[in-house]
């Protein structure tokens, strides 16, 4: 159908109930006009409905305008009724599109105003707000638009201060299919599936914790090369009965939200990966408890039942997780887009940048400025926000996938 340059936009706002729409449509049949594009939504009980008419005849704008405002009149509802010019699009030169996700306990006004500010300030125009939660978490989506393409580092970065204001975590992504079709997830270990650095505790059975945890801290900040420290520690470990990994193994601390994440993604067919710059011998344990994908890790070396103080094979530094998100995509067939990572230290940077979405969890300033997400709650449930799932979803995702139901896919 080819349309004129001259359209009639029809917008309704009432109290919503069944029939609106068809009543309005029954209208426009009647003066004969075609309908070329129909948005409705209902907010708070408030039903809000507009409707793009293409008639090429202005002699039919009047009739309509008088049925549907009789009609209104006596509904008690509001019409109006106007001529649109196909050119007139404000939102046409906003064609980069981003979805900025935000997650609080809860956003003052202030925080409203502040936000909507800064995007006005920068030029962003905000195309839609949904709430995907109000309950315990406050997540809310902003959809923006900008004339010419950004990065999700230049709206971050605009939101610094914002962020710092108000406690929350935010996340950028571009607004395309690949944001809502993610397949795959790569999770460090330490400090993020696990709640605590189990060379860090290896260390103390071995009676250099402060050494160890010293040494850690370096490494995960930046401030030391994680190769090194890595061999540097391991070497701490000289000594240490193979028996004392197993009594570790057995009391990890699971960081909130792991196994709920695991199960829920499971279920809706993604696959899990843990790829750690720890060690396998626990890796491969949680791998098969929870029933994970994948888990890489360094191999220490043991000798006579004691670790030897030395790795074998090749060392899972910052370079080589990437190399594995990489490989790992590969293997499945899926697009980098598809990927999320997420990950706390220094050596989760690269891994990071390389997937669709990277979220730096509970992480160190140097990799929070590097990521396009960022969680500062010990919860990886709310990774779940990021990945478009609203509250009312979640609690369903909770129910069956605690029931062991597994979403089946199309094989490739």
């Amino acid at each position: 159908m080819s349309l004129s340059s001259s359209q009639l936009h029809i917008h309704i706002s009432a109290q919503d109930r069944p029939g609106i729409l068809a009543e309005t449509l029954a209208f426009i049949v009647e003066t004969g006009w075609n309908v070329v594009d129909i948005k409705q939504f209902v907010f708070n009980g408030l039903l809000n409905l507009s409707i793009l008419l293409d008639g090429c005849d202005e002699s039919r704008i009047l009739p309509l305008r008088e049925a549907l405002s009789s009609y209104a009149e006596k509904m008690n509802f509001k019409a109006t009724v106007y001529p649109w010019k196909t050119a007139n699009r404000p939102d046409a030169p906003y064609g980069h599109r981003s979805v900025v996700t935000l997650l609080c306990e809860s956003m003052p006004s202030a925080g409203f105003l502040e936000i909507t500010q800064i995007f006005a300030e920068l030029d962003i125009n905000i195309l839609r707000i949904e709430q995907l939660d109000s309950g315990d978490v406050h997540a809310l989506e902003f959809i923006i638009g900008t004339r010419e393409a950004h990065s999700s580092e230049e709206v971050l970065n605009a939101l610094v201060k914002f962020k710092e204001n108000y406690g929350v975590d935010i996340a950028v992504q571009e607004e395309t299919y690949f944001r809502r079709n993610k397949r795959l997830i790569v999770l460090d270990a330490d400090m993020t599936f696990l709640q605590c650095e189990v060379i860090d505790e290896l260390g103390k059975l071995a009676g250099v914790g402060q050494e160890m945890a010293a040494i850690t801290h370096q490494a995960m900040s930046g401030e030391m090369d994680f190769k090194s420290a890595l061999l540097k520690r391991v070497k701490l470990l000289k000594g240490l009965p193979v028996e004392s990994l197993q009594q570790l193994s057995n009391s990890l601390p699971l960081t909130p939200g792991a196994e709920s994440l695991v199960n829920i993604l499971r279920h809706l067919g993604y696959k899990i990966a843990l790829v750690s710059g720890g060690f396998q011998f626990f890796i491969d344990k949680i791998r098969d408890s929870y029933g994970l994908d994948y888990g890489i890790a360094n191999q220490l070396k043991v000798e006579d039942g004691k670790v030897s103080g030395e790795l074998e094979g090749e060392i899972i530094d910052a370079e080589a997780k990437e190399r594995a998100l990489v490989s790992l995509a590969e293997k499945e067939g899926f697009s980098l887009r598809q990927v999320v990572a997420v990950g706390d230290g220094a050596n989760d940077i690269k891994m990071l940048a390389r997937a669709g979405l990277g979220i730096a969890f509970n992480a160190k300033p140097i990799v929070q400025r590097q990521a396009q997400a960022s969680i500062n709650q010990s919860d990886l449930r709310l990774i779940l926000y990021f990945l478009g799932i609203n509250g009312k979803d979640l609690q369903e995702l909770d129910e069956l996938s605690g029931g062991g139901q597994v979403q089946s896919w199309p094989e490739k």
